[in-house]
């Protein structure tokens, strides 16, 4: 699965954290989170993790040969994850090419029953070539104009590249009814339902600050119960619930 969202600042990298800790209490051992963003990648920071290696590694010819080998390059996370860090050099990021990151996203996906992947801002190639491999897209708006704007412009470009993954999730963080904009603003706007609703929420920036992931640790807020709720999406049970797949978010 991936976390997309074309404008940076709307918390994506949180969200994708979180859900790769939420479904390590699902399925321990077999998540791994990948940071696409390749030049500025936040996964490490979020995760308070100073990993050994990188996806420079992880694309080199012995590990893009021996899943063994591209398995030693991934860090162990304290929440039953695994994770694979974005380059320490931005330059290094630049080396790495979309083939590259088709390929490891396949031998990951033979070796993880949960894959997140953890895009940069835009629709870089790195990030068209992971929706290819995405079965399951989280959808990321902020509560304002600007994000809202940048979601509607980069799902349309998608629809016309036929690259809309076959199932959506789509996030509103920092929900807030004080905003000047509602729920139904947005979908219209998008064209598309908003499944889960994360409000502004304290707790999870001081986590976020802390690398602890708030799903990490037994915190009661909101906004845990819109990350539980989205994480919950992915449950092979919930699946068998399609019909009841998008249901208008609440913002409380």
């Amino acid at each position: 699965m991936g976390v997309f969202s074309p404008k940076g600042g709307v918390g994506k990298t949180t969200i994708a954290t979180n859900v790769a800790v939420g479904l390590g209490k699902v399925a321990p051992m077999n998540v791994v989170i990948v940071d696409l963003d390749l030049q500025f990648g936040d996964v490490a920071s979020n995760l308070y993790l100073h990993p050994e290696h990188t996806m420079t590694d992880a694309v080199s010819n012995s590990a893009s040969q021996d899943a063994m080998v591209l398995k030693a390059f991934l860090t162990l996370h304290a929440a039953n994850i695994y994770t694979l860090c974005a380059p320490l050099d931005p330059v290094a990021g630049d080396l790495i090419t979309a083939e590259q990151v088709t390929h490891l996203l396949q031998q990951l996906s033979t070796q993880f029953k949960y894959v997140v992947v953890d895009t940069g801002p835009g629709l870089t190639e790195h990030t068209l070539a992971a929706l290819e491999q995405c079965t399951d897209a989280i959808w990321v708006s902020g509560m304002d104009v600007s994000s809202v704007r940048s979601l509607r412009t980069g799902l349309d470009v998608l629809r016309k590249l036929e690259l809309i993954p076959e199932t959506r999730h789509v996030v509103l963080n920092f929900a807030d009814t004080k905003t000047g904009l509602s729920v139904q603003d947005i979908e219209a706007s998008l064209g598309a339902p908003i499944d889960v609703a994360i409000p502004r929420s304290k707790a999870l920036s001081y986590a976020t600050n802390r690398g602890v992931p708030v799903l990490q640790e037994p915190i009661r807020d909101p906004a845990v119960r819109g990350l539980t709720e989205l994480v919950e999406r992915f449950d092979p049970q919930w699946r068998d619930k399609r019909r009841k797949l998008h249901r208008r978010a609440v913002v409380q």
